[in-house]
């Protein structure tokens, strides 16, 4: 008979393979240190399907898959992530921030959630605290070591963005959005407009269309602007992206009458 170990294996590998973003190292080092069990093998179909959930946006739904996950393995540092990622999205910070602390507390080397607290650091304006102690070159994540470029800028720290920014190696299509805002801050627009075009062709989001409004508004184009915040307020409006919803939702309101 094929033992209980084995099987969850296979389990794993067959539901990663469902789904390329989720990390087979990762899931297989962290559920098999000890015997497999029932509840890992629980835990791992709900991970999947919660990020199932969170790729489409039904944010409810992975909020309560990852749940399932947390209560059934509590020191499995992915399951606190996940849930942190849809607070983040869901635009409730503190409990993002408290949901990631624990993913860190848990597994401190894992730099998704270390990209998350920058995430969150950056949103209410505290890029300062995210860069102490951190070498970008202790990482391999691009987004984070973009965003740790990007919070230099914000910084006011250029040598140090710019050296980051230079490294060719790390950028994508996904990193485009990073990209962009980079040459927002350094008021190159044309440029960053074409990198939020290359990333819209196949990723097409509410962030993207929130950015191009808040270039537009730069170059004096407040109607353009105005047509992009209402872009982004209806993609992030159903299903809802609060973070999103609410910013875009601000700015359409300040720049309809201009």
């Amino acid at each position: 008979m094929m033992s209980k170990n084995y099987l969850f294996v296979i389990v794993i590998i067959f539901l990663l393979g469902c789904n390329n973003e989720l990390s087979k190292d990762d899931l297989l080092e962290e559920n098999l240190e000890t015997s497999a069990t029932e509840n890992q093998m629980d835990s791992v179909y709900h991970y999947v399907r919660a990020h199932r959930y969170l790729e489409i946006n039904n944010l409810s739904a992975a909020e309560n898959r990852f749940k399932k996950v947390v209560e059934l393995e509590p020191d499995f540092a992915r399951g606190y992530l996940g849930l942190a990622n849809v607070k983040y999205l869901t635009n409730q910070i503190e409990e993002a921030k408290e949901f990631n602390n624990k993913a860190l507390i848990l597994k401190p080397n894992l730099e998704e959630a270390i990209y998350l607290s920058g995430l969150i650091h950056k949103k209410i304006n505290k890029c300062s605290k995210f860069l102490k102690n951190k070498d970008y070159k202790s990482y391999s994540y691009s987004p984070l070591i973009l965003l740790l470029g990007l919070c230099f800028e914000v910084e006011g720290k250029s040598k140090e963005a710019n050296e980051i920014f230079s490294i060719n190696e790390i950028k994508s299509i996904k990193t485009n959005l990073l990209e962009a805002e980079y040459e927002f801050y350094l008021n190159n627009y044309d440029k960053s407009l074409d990198l939020i075009d290359e990333f819209i062709d196949e990723n097409e989001n509410a962030e993207s269309y929130l950015l191009i409004g808040k270039i537009l508004l730069k170059q004096g184009k407040s109607k353009e602007a105005n047509q992009n915040f209402k872009e982004a307020m209806d993609i992030s409006k159903e299903p809802k992206i609060q973070i999103y919803y609410s910013e875009a939702k601000t700015l359409y309101e300040e720049t309809k009458n201009d």
